[in-house]
């Protein structure tokens, strides 16, 4: 028998690994990695599609950020405020004492008008009774919720939602409500899942 330097005999075979114990191929593991990744985006497009309304809650929290900047601007400055809600939109304005009319708000890029996301609409009730939006453009605007000096505010029920079709089969889709609380003087969002009212 032979022996080399290392003291291993090259002319003996290797010993080979049972039947029974073999790794997974390639292509095995290639098509399980890719049928986790076809679950794993199923399962983030439902939950954005039946769980949460990303452009919904940016608006709602842009308009919960502005009437709180808004009610603090109208106590420093000593001004009345207001909030114009229009056909597939908003806008902030302020009374202007010397022409006795209402005005956009010029001075400030953060009250400027807004467009609202395509499929998003407002309803807007005012002490309780609701108010036909105008277009975009309108002559003499005036605002439907006021923002007082006084940090008072007047009696509404704003809805934001979501409309179209949903999963449900109903035409109504998720919504932000925002009414004043007449005790505290702040204002209150409620969310309402698709379907509800």
């Amino acid at each position: 028998m032979q022996t080399s330097e290392t003291g291993r005999c090259p002319s003996r075979p290797a010993a080979t690994a049972p039947a029974s114990v073999r790794g997974f191929t390639l292509i095995e593991i290639l098509v399980v990695v890719v049928i986790i990744g076809i679950l794993a985006v199923g399962a983030v497009v439902s939950v954005s599609v039946i769980g949460q309304d990303r452009e919904l809650e940016r608006e709602r929290d842009r308009i919960v950020a502005i009437t709180g900047y808004l009610r603090e601007q109208a106590a420093l400055q000593n001004r009345e405020f207001g909030m114009r809600l229009f056909d597939g939109g908003y806008e902030f304005l302020s009374w202007d004492v010397r022409t006795a009319r209402w005005e956009p708000v010029a001075d400030d890029p953060l009250l400027r008008q807004r467009t609202l996301p395509p499929g998003l609409e407002t309803l807007v009730l005012v002490e309780g009774r609701p108010v036909i939006l105008s277009k975009r453009d309108a002559k003499s605007p005036s605002p439907q919720i006021m923002l007082f000096s006084s940090g008072d505010l007047n009696s509404f029920e704003l809805t934001l939602r979501r409309i179209g079709s949903n999963a449900s089969g109903s035409d109504q889709g998720p919504a932000e409500i925002f009414s004043p609380d007449m005790q505290s003087g702040e204002i209150r969002v409620r969310s309402v899942a698709a379907g509800e009212s």
